[in-house]
């Protein structure tokens, strides 16, 4: 199982630096859909999250699909390795793996949960790292969900981000410092004390929105970095939260650099919220001003 988390952290490495392509000796990313690598063709790494990936043809890299199987028909070559999370690999007879097969899924993890309880420390560390994992695939297909059904809340607050970052971290830390001296004002009430669980749910869904829109922003300047602007929403996240979940695991920095991450998330939602709210308001004033010059006129 170690190894294959290894192989799974080199893959998304390679692979976060790929962009939708079908050209020869190019990677191939598609999120929320199916790859297909005809027979005939070359690529070089394909991953898939939300969808299969079919290889009939040549992988000069790696193959990865998260959220679904790899099959690999009997003209199928890859010479990297070949990873499904949360899926089951198939291949064919005569296909050609050069590399390792490495299935990541319910049952591998909960034995290698049963395998390292038993172990010191350094079992223990595996456990944290598996929980990371599912976190990561938990949040990553929750933000796709997100972006795909409601993008318009999350540019609001990367917008927010990007007018103002400093402004919006402001915020962010005086929403974060005031978390918990507003719990205990609740409790003062028993319909304070039923609000308690709203208060935490708004927290919690405030702090996941404006980390999806930090993570937009992460993968847009990424993706302008490496001069292939212009993707879509969905790639911009799914990059940034890559990087972001990566970074989590530089030593002393890396959860520094996350809780900064979530800090400008919360103050981007806050202003984003207070922003619409002002623009409510005025033109609701606006509205009623019409609506009495119209009287006076009459």
């Amino acid at each position: 199982m170690k190894k294959s988390l290894f192989c799974f952290l080199i893959a998304l490495l390679l692979f976060s630096f790929g962009a939708p392509c079908q050209a020869e000796n190019t990677n191939i990313v598609k999120i929320g859909g199916d790859v297909t690598i005809a027979e005939g063709n070359k690529v070089k790494n394909a991953v898939a999250v939300g969808g299969q990936i079919t290889v009939n043809g040549t992988a000069t890299g790696h193959v990865m699909a998260i959220g679904g199987s790899v099959v690999l028909t009997r003209t199928a070559l890859v010479e990297g390795n070949v990873i499904s999370v949360g899926g089951v690999i198939v291949m064919g007879k005569g296909a050609r793996v050069h590399g390792n097969l490495n299935e990541i899924n319910a049952s591998d993890i909960s034995q290698s949960l049963a395998s390292v309880l038993d172990e010191d420390w350094e079992g223990w560390s595996w456990v944290f790292a598996v929980l990371s994992l599912l976190i990561f695939i938990g949040i990553m297909l929750l933000a796709i969900l997100l972006v795909t059904l409601l993008p318009k809340p999350v540019c609001l607050v990367a917008t927010a981000i990007r007018e103002s970052p400093f402004r919006v971290f402001l915020w962010g830390l005086l929403v974060l410092i005031s978390i918990v001296p507003l719990a205990v004002l609740l409790t003062i009430s028993v319909m304070g004390i039923v609000l308690i669980p709203l208060e935490m749910t708004l927290v919690v869904g405030s702090a996941l929105v404006g980390f999806i829109a930090v993570a937009q922003l992460a993968g847009e300047k990424i993706f302008l970095f490496i001069k292939k602007p212009g993707q879509s929403i969905v790639s911009d996240v799914s990059l940034g939260l890559i990087i972001l979940w990566l970074i989590g695991w530089i030593p002393n920095i890396g959860w520094m650099i996350k809780v900064i991450a979530v800090v400008l998330g919360l103050g981007g939602v806050f202003v984003s919220c207070l922003g619409a709210r002002q623009k409510w308001k005025k033109n609701h004033m606006h509205g009623d001003e019409t609506d009495g010059g119209e009287t006076s006129i009459s």
